[in-house]
This record gives C-alpha cells, structure tokens and sequence, in this order.
C-alpha cells in the first residue's frame, strides 16, 4: 500500500478524534452524549454503511466464493484466539483478569475504527470496492465471537448469553447487505426507468445515514479518550505489553499464517486492517455491565487507541 495515502487518511481520521476530545475536555458533550452516539452508531449509521457500500458498489467477488471466504476469516480469528489465550499467560497476568486481557488481545475496534478506515482507503483508491464485502464478512464474524466468547472472557458466570445479542443492528445489517450482494442488487447511477428510480429513493437515505458513520465514530472515540484521566493511563507494563500483542503480533502472526495460501490480496488486506486496529470499545462495554476490570481495559483502549495512528500505517506499508 502507498505510505503517503494511508498516513494522509490516519491524519484525517485522528483531527476528527482530535474534535471529539476537545469538545469532551470543553464539556459541550459528555458520558451520556458518547451513550447516544453509540447506540446511534451501532443501530442506524453502521448498520447503513455495510448495506449501501454493497448496493452502490459494483463487486468483482463470485457468489460462489463467500464460504471460502468466511472461512478464512473464521481461521484468522483462531489463530488470533490462540495468540489472545497465550499473551495473558506469558504476561502473568492474575488468574481474574486474564479474561480481559485476552478480550483486548483478540477484538479489535472493528466498527468504530477499522470500517471508518476501510471506508477511506476505498474512497482514496486504495482499495477496491472487493474490500467492504469482505469486511462486512469479517464484521458477521467479530459479532458471533465477541458477543458469545467476548462477554464470557470478561462476565464469567455473570455473563449469559442470549440469542438477541447475535442478531443486534449490526448484525441484521451485514447479513442485509450479505444478501443484497447474493441477489444482485445495485443502485443504479441514474434513474432510466421506473425500478431504478425507486432504488435511489429506497438507498439514497441509507447512503447518506452510512455517511456519518466515520465522522460520527472518531468523535466518539476521541470523546471517550478525553473523559479518562491522563495521569492514570499510562501506567502498568502489562497494558503495552498487550497493547504490543494487539497492535502488532496478531497481524504480523495472521499474515505469515495465511500468506503461503492463494488468498484474495484485498482479503488479506482486510484481515490485517481489522487486526491491527486498537482494542475494541465493546470490551469496555462489558466490564461497565458486568463492573470488572474497568481499569485494565479503559487503559489498554487508551494506549492502544492512540499508538495504532503510528502502528497501522507502518504494517499496511511493510506487509501489504
């Protein structure tokens, strides 16, 4: 991948977290504000960009190829699983916190951080519209885990778990958009008939609801970064030692696993994207609903977060 492009769209995405601290440390938003950005995020803007970024798009991916497809993500997310149970023990983490420690090493912020980027690197040409439709795979994925293993790593006997909470938003908007793809379904350029105007009014809205999703995510997340105390995050070698694991060994590990296999370049590419990503702010979610490890977490989405503008650019540009 192009350097420039790529540290030019981190640039971008970082000013617009750069805006949400501010108007968090100014006080004009606050806790509650980031609780309605989120659920607006995760029930109507996300759940919009996964299904108009498929039927706007015209994609070169076979029908035939979304199980092999899946697959390979499925065995990605092993083989990160296997590195996230690991890390905890190699970094001697207490027995009650090794949960959280591996829920930050395998998740990461696939919907408030990798999908703005995918978004921006499509835009930039950077890459091909193919991209969406795997990460939208990749995102059906994330969910079934972090909603099953996820909550259970960090609510233990708490956490119980139930069939809703696989078929939340998010989720009904990538299997949506999944099935848009399979039938073929495009939203025409122009409006030559009676079918294709009524398209345009049915997706337009959907296209321009998905539009804040980048924007409306990095302010959020640069919200919830200038509610933390500063003084306190960075403390405790553990947090960049799983920091590191996330940022940094799970995409290189996933890369030279999958790399001697004939896999879609913009798979691959995808792959990486989501594994280099900072630890995911649902994990944080978690440990606020079931009132654990608050801390440990709330300091590794902290460094993580920050240190990924650095650590994103240089893997995309060294491994793909």
């Amino acid at each position: 991948m192009d350097t420039t492009v790529i540290f030019q769209q981190m640039l971008i995405l970082v000013l617009l977290m750069a805006v949400g601290y501010v108007v968090r440390r100014l006080k004009i938003i606050d806790d509650s504000a980031n609780a309605v950005m989120t659920k607006l995020l995760l029930r109507v803007t996300v759940p919009a960009t996964l299904i108009y970024s498929i039927a706007s798009r015209e994609l070169n991916v076979e029908r035939r190829q979304v199980p092999l497809l899946f697959l390979i993500i499925i065995i990605s997310f092993a083989i990160v699983g296997v590195i996230s149970w690991l890390a905890p023990l190699a970094l001697r983490a207490k027995q009650a916190e090794r949960g959280a420690y591996a829920d930050m090493a395998l998740f990461g912020n696939v919907n408030f951080m990798s999908i703005p980027l995918i978004i921006a690197l499509i835009s930039a040409e950077v890459l091909g519209s193919d991209a969406m439709l795997h990460a939208i795979l990749y995102n059906i994925v994330f969910n079934l885990t972090i909603f099953s293993l996820g909550m259970k790593l960090i609510g233990g006997k708490q956490a119980k778990l139930n069939a809703k909470l696989f078929f939340s938003p998010v989720m009904i908007g990538g299997l949506l958009a999944i099935l848009i793809f399979m039938l073929g379904v495009q939203v025409p350029a122009t409006a030559s008939t009676a079918l294709d105007f009524t398209l345009q009014v049915l997706f337009r809205p959907i296209g321009f609801l998905g539009a804040m999703t980048a924007p409306m995510s990095m302010i959020l997340l640069g919200s919830i970064l200038g509610g933390m105390k500063l003084a306190e995050m960075f403390r405790g070698w553990r947090i960049y030692a799983i920091t590191a694991v996330r940022l940094a060994v799970a995409p290189v590990a996933v890369y030279f696993a999958l790399l001697p296999f004939s896999i879609d370049p913009t798979l691959l590419q995808v792959i990486i994207i989501m594994n280099a990503s900072p630890m995911a702010i649902s994990v944080a979610m978690f440990t606020i609903n079931y009132g654990v490890h608050k801390e440990i977490v709330g300091k590794g989405i902290f460094i993580s977060t920050l240190l990924s503008v650095l650590t994103m650019p240089l893997l995309l540009s060294v491994l793909v």
